[in-house]
């Protein structure tokens, strides 16, 4: 009988102390307590480096500053503000942690890089080479590793002051660039793998601000590809090139082209590329390397100035081929220009190395050698799929279309 009803004491004790355990227990579930505060952090959503003209290295931090909007107060000092989001701040040291020391004097708040979305490098800089700004990014441990690399042209307080178009920040402007133009951008975290690796090869997002007579600069925009080789950016790539790189790379995104079926200006169709597969396949001859480019590709087209109708197979496959032609010219001289540069941007030793490991050691040492003289084969594939509503050239009679 005492047992029993010292249980049902204890079962009821129990029952009283489990709301004070469990209040206990959320209490440590708060938070840090020895952690910053939210207000207290300078919380940076994008960062330039550069080369001044002293030699010294420039850091330019885009900081979130939600209270501005709110006070409606101007920025003061060397603080620059664009459009209430945000506030500029620029600062110059013997290192990159030397300017970032510097810069952390001339703010209230500490610097957060927790939220670090994009980081933007100026092209003086990116040609001295990056190895020692990486360094001190990767060695930081709030930095993400998904941050998206930029080179631009000129300096970065040109692109930091330039108009933001239809985003509030730089980092969402460049973000949302990035992802027009590219399928998936390379990252820090990539971008340092390649630069240590065996090829040296990377390729960044060039972004040029154009400059207009009136003094201000225009609207940025993503023009080509930064070449970088072994750290260091030796070119550009833009244009046809910069298109076709893209295709081997298999970062197709939104890309139209415009191709001639016959002579004459009224022979003219304006194809969308909508689907896009390339494989690189190596092999070996006489001894010698040699890489082919295999692209298959399915088409949309958009416009049609020809008076030819593409429901007829004999004038799609006609367009086929000139398309075809049309995208293995642009492919061969995209690759020139890397050979040019020496610089494996397209994977050629990745390849070789995954059909043959052991044959790779053998090549990476002098692989920036080798590649610019290996030979390279284009082979494309076209396949007109949707030829829009109309059949036949709008003005054109429906039998004359099926005539020509």
């Amino acid at each position: 009988m005492r047992k029993s009803k010292a249980i049902s004491t204890m079962f009821l004790l129990g029952k009283q102390l489990l709301p004070i355990l469990a209040g206990v227990a959320l209490l440590s579930l708060t938070g840090c307590w020895d952690k910053d505060e939210v207000n207290s952090l300078a919380i940076v959503t994008s960062a330039g480096f550069d080369r001044a003209e002293d030699g010294t290295i420039e850091l330019t931090l885009e900081i979130a500053a939600p209270q501005q909007e709110e006070s409606g107060k101007p920025p003061s000092g060397n603080q620059k503000q664009k459009n209430g989001k945000t506030v500029i701040r620029t600062a110059a040291g013997k290192t990159a942690a030397d300017a970032q020391g510097r810069l952390q004097m001339m703010l209230p708040r500490t610097i957060y890089w927790g939220q670090l979305q994009v980081l933007v490098v100026g092209e003086a800089l990116a040609r001295d080479g990056l190895r020692e700004q990486m360094d001190y990014l990767m060695r930081d441990n709030e930095i993400r590793l998904r941050v998206i690399p930029f080179v631009t042209r000129g300096k970065v307080r040109d692109f930091f002051e330039s108009p933001y178009l239809l985003e509030q920040t730089k980092a969402g402007f460049l973000q949302s660039e990035a992802s027009r133009v590219f399928h998936k951008p390379l990252t820090i975290s990539q971008l340092v793998q390649r630069i240590t690796g065996d090829q040296n090869g990377a390729i960044l997002p060039f972004v040029d601000v154009p400059q207009e007579g009136g003094g201000d600069g225009g609207d940025p925009y993503i023009k080509g590809y930064a070449i970088l080789s072994r750290g260091r950016m030796v070119g550009t790539m833009t244009g046809d090139s910069f298109l076709a790189a893209k295709w081997v790379m298999n970062q197709l995104k939104n890309d139209v082209q415009t191709v001639n079926v016959g002579s004459g200006s009224r022979s003219r169709v304006t194809l969308e590329i909508t689907v896009l597969n390339s494989r690189l396949i190596p092999s070996r001859q006489e001894g010698e390397w040699q890489m082919e480019i295999r692209i298959g590709s399915e088409l949309s087209m958009i416009q049609n100035t020809t008076r030819l109708s593409m429901a007829d197979p004999q004038h799609a496959r006609k367009l086929e081929a000139a398309m075809a032609e049309h995208m293995r010219e642009m492919v061969e001289q995209s690759v020139k220009e890397a050979q040019r540069m020496r610089t494996d941007i397209f994977g050629f030793g990745e390849a070789i190395n995954r059909q043959n490991p052991r044959e790779w050691k053998k090549l990476a040492p002098r692989w920036d050698r080798i590649f610019p003289q290996m030979a390279v084969r284009v082979k494309v594939k076209t396949d007109l799929r949707r030829i829009g509503m109309n059949s036949v050239p709008v003005g054109l009679p429906q039998q004359e279309g099926k005539k020509q």
